[in-house]
């Protein structure tokens, strides 16, 4: 608790706000289990992005730099120097590298939707083919089929809310508006009815607006886009990249960075 108190000499009151240990004991306990000792003898940056993989999953020179003042030079020497010793494995190549713990691997899109129909040709049980676009497919009978269509709804892989979950996300994730329970979707749709409503908003603005839209789970590009009404690629670049940069919102596949299911959720302040 905060504790406030008088000093004569010199003449002062102070506010004394005490900080407990911040990493849980879960977490100590699992770094020492998995590297022994040698965790005490890391370097403060070093250690902090080793908690950091631990806690959030992964870590990427980015998510890397949000943690110390250092320069970002200090980070790209720190993360190699993790890999050789032991402490990370790298995943990915260039731009797209991240790191988790050993034996902690990152699941990919296709992994945790499986192999997504809007980039393949479907066969039918009559053996027409589904030839694809990316808003809607179409069959050899020019029969339309909508997404929501192949993927039909699993009650043990949906929460009371209609996101779809999955032990390989640590979030919930919001893949169709469709699938939401009638007050969830309605909520969803009044955070963002300003921007439906008007075509210029601030970036302040629609960050917040974001923000809330992406919390407690993970929601893709195109739900944001449709719920918002606005182009994918403006909201992109004029939005989500720099959120992303700034450490206000994670990736769920920091890996995959443009995949089309790649999905945003808020960071916690």
């Amino acid at each position: 608790m905060p504790r406030l108190y008088e000093k004569t000499e010199p003449e002062q009151t102070l506010l004394e706000l005490s900080i407990g240990n911040l990493v849980s004991e879960e977490i100590a306990n699992l770094l020492h289990t998995k590297f022994g000792d040698r965790v005490d003898h890391l370097s403060e940056l070093e250690r902090s992005i080793v908690i950091t993989a631990a806690v959030e999953k992964w870590v990427d020179h980015e998510r890397a730099c949000q943690l110390t003042s250092l320069h970002s030079r200090e980070v790209t020497l720190a993360l190699p120097r993790l890999v050789s010793s032991g402490f990370l494995v790298a995943h990915g190549e260039r731009r797209n590298k991240s790191y988790t713990l050993p034996g902690q691997d990152l699941p990919s899109p296709e992994e945790v939707f499986g192999v997504n129909p809007l980039s393949t040709n479907i066969p039918t049980l009559s053996g027409e083919q589904i030839i694809t676009d990316s808003t809607h497919l179409i069959t050899d009978n020019d029969e339309m089929i909508t997404d929501s269509e192949l993927h039909s709804s699993d009650d043990h892989s949906r929460d009371a809310y209609g996101r779809f979950i999955t032990a390989k996300l640590p979030h919930p994730y919001v893949d169709n508006l469709d699938y939401l329970s009638p007050p969830f979707r309605q909520q969803l749709e009044e955070a963002s009815a300003l921007a439906r409503e008007k075509k210029r908003l601030s970036n302040e603005v629609m960050d917040e607006m974001i923000l809330t839209l992406c919390e407690g789970h993970y929601m893709p590009l195109s739900v944001i886009s449709k719920l918002m009404a606005r182009t994918p690629q403006n909201l992109r670049e004029k939005q989500l990249v720099p959120l992303v940069k700034s450490g206000r919102i994670r990736l769920a596949f920091p890996h995959a960075r443009r995949h089309k299911r790649q999905g945003y959720i808020s960071c916690k302040p």
